[in-house]
Formats: structure tokens, sequence, C-alpha cells
């Protein structure tokens, strides 16, 4: 596979990755705001952190049986698009 090839499959890759979790992200935290009568933005640290308030909330979506949002998805998403992105600016043309 050259580099051309491997860029574009990473940064496709990458883009499909990061839609899935901002809706997974969306998903999750859009109820959640809601119910504490907070807008959307205010949980926007989660879709790339799992820190304080975003872990708080993980860990009690997930003692009640629902499946927590993981921003793992959006840092692998994020480095596949930045690496298919590296590679296509420091791909020779033929």
């Amino acid at each position: 596979m050259d580099i051309k090839k491997l860029a574009n499959l990473l940064l496709t890759l990458g883009i499909v990755l990061l839609l899935a979790a901002i809706a997974w992200w969306v998903n999750f935290y859009a109820p959640l705001m809601k119910d504490l009568n907070a807008p959307l933005s205010d949980a926007l640290d989660c879709l790339y952190s799992n820190t304080g308030a975003c872990n708080l909330a993980s860990g009690i979506t997930q003692l009640l049986g629902k499946t927590p949002y993981n921003p793992t998805l959006f840092l692998i998403g994020a480095g596949a698009t930045c690496a298919g992105v590296l590679l296509r600016l420091t791909a020779k043309s033929p």
C-alpha cells in the first residue's frame, strides 16, 4: 500500500470515528444535561476527557446499567485524522 492510500484510509477512518464519538457523546450527555437544566456545551470537556464531573457522570450511569461515553474513541479518531493529514502533507507526488 502506498503512502497516499494509507493517508486517505487514516483520514477517512479518523473522520468516521470522530463522527461516531460525537454522536455517542451527544446521545449520552444530552439527556443528562437536560435533566440538570444545563446546556450541552457545559459537557464539551467530556468529549475528549474523562475527569472530574465527566468521570462522576460515567460512574453513576454505569451503576445504573447504562454504557457510559468513553473519550477513547474520540482520541483515536483525532489521532487517525491527524496522522492521515500529516501523511498526505508529507507524501511526495508521483
